[in-house]
Order: structure tokens, then C-alpha cells, then sequence
């Protein structure tokens, strides 16, 4: 390690597995101990590289997930890297998680004990620092009482309190500044300043550029696990706030797009609707047509029918064996006029089997009409692949600058 420097980070590689079947107790575990587990590796860094000279401010920037939080526990040795090393000189005192260790049973003096041991203060230390601390956090009235009775801001008051007043050559910040009222915010920011005057290095994870800028010396841009810019932290953020709003009307220009599409999607399925529905009726009417003039001529024959039944009884009985002849005769037509009637019948069936048949058909193109527009999705998540893909060329060209 050069001897200016207090944190040298070489070539770091850092990955996560994430699990798609995780078992959660021992049952499962033993139940699902031969299933071939499936999972994906998340590489949060690429191989970053950077120094931290000694009483130097640093910021790191970028978007969520792009690995800041991750590099600063790398740095307090709470994950170590897969690949590359870290060397660090002297003592390191964090702000990852404030209240880490507090417990909510215990008053806040106790507490105090309690998280200052947790950054490796030995009891005589804490006791030299108990006032100052109790003092800066604004809680005096207050740090008799169990902690669980503190509202919020009280209880990050505290643990910052405790936390800023361990003497360390090195101070990792992540996204804390925000605590308490805005006078405390206040003073808490004019600590920080106090402290890197004093000479200690710090290294501050944050997306207030504004404060970035007030009390770094550098910032450093980490985008997708790789270093994409570093340097003076007024251009670094001029540059990579111009990126996000790049970014921003990128992604506000995409979902336009989408939302076009959708909305032509949802007309051309309307107009396909209307013309089913205009096929359907006009086949429907077709058939109710047919099933009209079906019934009109059953009606027809059956008063036929009726009537010549009827005046076949008034004959009989004043008709003699010729009469009866003819009446035979009569009946025999009668039986004609009943098969043409069952026949009419038998044409009424099969008319209703053709409007359960163009039932089917309609059942058949609105299926039709949902894999037409299952392929409109497909469509458009290709284009979105294709722009990740576009977007990880992209990336791969500035690093290979």
C-alpha cells in the first residue's frame, strides 16, 4: 500500500446467489435434500479499483443496485470479496445501519454501552465519551426511558450520536444524513465536516449530490458493478445526473411507445370484435331466418292437418263404406302431410346444429384473436431485450474505453 493512502481497492469482484426453491426450516431441507437447486449468480461488481488517500472525502454515486452499499461493506470487512483485495490502514468506525445492537427493552444509557461496544470501544472509552454523546444527540430528558418508547427521530438521534463520536481513522457512511429534524440534520453534516478536518478519511454512499459536494473531495461513479467516472465531484455529477435524465425520458419515450401500441392493440381488437360480431349477427340472422320460415310452415301444416282431421270426423258419420274409402285414402294423405311435418322438424334440427356450429366458429376467431395478441406481447418484449442488449453493448464499449 503507498504510504498517502488509507484504502486501496484492487480489482474487486463481488457476486450474490439468489435462490428460485429455498427451503426454510430444517423439514424442508430434509424433505427437498436431493432436488437440484436452481438459482441465479447476481455479480454486483466487476473488478472495481480505487485509493482513498488519508483525509480525503469521497463520495460514491450511482443508481440503485449498482453496487455502493455493497463496496462499503466489502470495506468494513461484513462481506469479503470473490475476487481482488482490499487493504485498509487503521481504525474504522461505520454508519451502515444505525441502532444496530440496540435493544428496545433497555434504556438509551444503556444502549449507549451496548452500541459503542459494538464498534469496539472498551467500557473506559465509552465512559470518557457517555456526556458527549448523551449531549450531541439532544436526548437528556429522555435517555433514561426504554428505547422502545422513542419515536423514530429520537431513536436515530441516538444511534448516530453513539456512532459519530467513535474516534476512527476511517468513516464509511451510507445514506444516513438524513436523520432526525432539520436542525439536527444540520448538525450532524457540520460533525462530518469537523471530523474530515480533523483528518479523517471518509467514504460517503449517498444520493444528495448537493451534500456529496459540500464535503467530498471526489466522487466516484459506479454504474452496473464497474467504475464509470471519477474525479471532481461538481463534473462527475453533471455528468452522470445528465445520464439519469437521459435515462429518464429514454424510459418515458419507451412506455409512450408502449402505450401505443397498447392503445392500437386495443383498437384493432375492437375492430376485429365488431366484425366477428357483424359476421355473427348477419350469420344468426341467417339462420333465425331459416328457423322462421321453418316454424311458419310447421304452423301451416299442422293447421292443415288439424282441419282435415276435423272434417274427416264430421264425414264419418254420414258417409257410407265408399265414404270410408275415401276417408282411407284421405288418412293415407294425412300420414304424407305428417312425414313432410317430421321432416321439417329434422330441417329445424340441423339448422340449429349450424348455429351451434357458427357458435363454434366465433369461439374460434376471438382464440384466435388472443394468440394474435399474446404475439403483440412477444413483439414487444423482444424490443425491450433488444434495447437491454443495445444498453449492455453500450457498456461494454466504455469499459473496453
Amino acid at each position: 500500500m503507498k504510504e498517502e493512502n488509507v484504502i486501496e481497492v484492487h480489482d474487486v469482484y463481488k457476486k450474490f446467489r439468489n435462490y428460485y426453491d429455498r427451503s426454510h426450516n430444517l423439514k424442508e431441507r430434509m424433505i427437498h435434500l436431493n432436488r437440484n437447486k436452481k438459482y441465479d449468480d447476481n455479480q454486483v461488481l466487476r473488478g472495481i479499483s480505487f485509493d482513498v488517500r488519508k483525509g480525503e472525502a469521497v463520495g460514491l454515486i450511482g443508481r440503485n443496485g449498482c453496487g455502493k452499499s455493497t463496496t462499503l461493506k466489502l470495506l468494513t470487512k461484513i462481506i469479503y470479496p470473490d475476487q481482488g483485495n482490499i487493504e485498509i490502514k487503521g481504525r474504522v468506525s461505520s454508519l451502515l445501519e444505525l441502532g444496530a445492537g440496540f435493544h428496545p427493552d433497555l434504556s438509551g444509557f444503556e444502549n449507549i454501552y451496548l452500541n459503542a461496544a459494538v464498534f469496539g470501544l472498551t467500557r473506559k472509552e465509552i465512559d470518557q465519551r457517555v456526556d458527549d454523546i448523551i449531549r450531541f444527540s439532544e436526548l437528556k430528558d429522555y435517555i433514561n426511558n426504554p428505547i422502545r418508547t422513542y419515536s423514530s427521530g429520537m431513536y436515530m438521534k441516538l444511534a448516530f450520536s453513539v456512532a459519530i463520536n467513535v474516534e476512527a481513522d476511517i468513516l464509511l457512511i451510507d445514506e444516513i444524513l438524513g436523520v432526525g429534524d432539520v436542525s439536527f440534520q444540520k448538525k450532524c453534516f457540520e460533525k462530518l465536516v469537523e471530523i474530515k478536518d480533523k483528518g479523517t478519511t471518509i467514504v460517503i454512499v449517498s444520493h444528495s449530490t448537493d451534500q456529496i459536494e459540500r464535503i467530498c473531495d471526489r466522487s466516484i461513479w459506479i454504474e452496473e458493478g464497474v467504475i464509470k467516472m471519477m474525479g471532481e465531484p461538481k463534473d462527475i455529477h453533471r455528468f452522470y445526473l445528465e445520464t439519469m435524465e437521459q435515462r429518464r425520458l429514454a424510459r418515458k419515450e419507451l412506455e409512450k411507445q408502449e402505450l401505443e401500441e397498447k392503445k392500437k392493440a386495443e383498437e384493432e381488437k375492437q375492430n376485429r370484435e365488431e366484425r366477428r360480431k357483424k359476421k355473427t349477427e348477419k350469420s344468426l340472422g341467417d339462420i333465425d331466418e331459416k328457423l322462421k320460415q321453418e316454424f311458419d310452415k310447421q304452423e301451416e301444416l299442422r293447421q292443415s292437418l288439424e282441419e282435415r282431421i276435423q272434417d274427416r270426423e264430421n264425414r264419418k258419420k254420414a258417409e257410407n263404406f265408399e265414404m270410408n274409402r275415401k276417408i282411407f285414402e284421405e288418412v293415407l294423405n294425412d300420414k304424407k302431410i305428417e312425414i313432410e311435418y317430421l321432416n321439417s322438424v329434422i330441417r329445424q334440427k340441423e339448422h340449429e346444429k349450424e348455429r351451434v356450429a357458427s357458435a363454434k366458429d366465433d369461439e374460434i376467431m376471438r382464440l384466435e384473436d388472443v394468440i394474435l395478441e399474446k404475439d403483440a406481447e412477444i413483439n414487444r418484449l423482444n424490443k425491450i431485450i433488444a434495447q437491454k442488449d443495445e444498453q449492455i453493448k453500450k457498456l461494454l464499449e466504455d469499459l473496453a474505453n
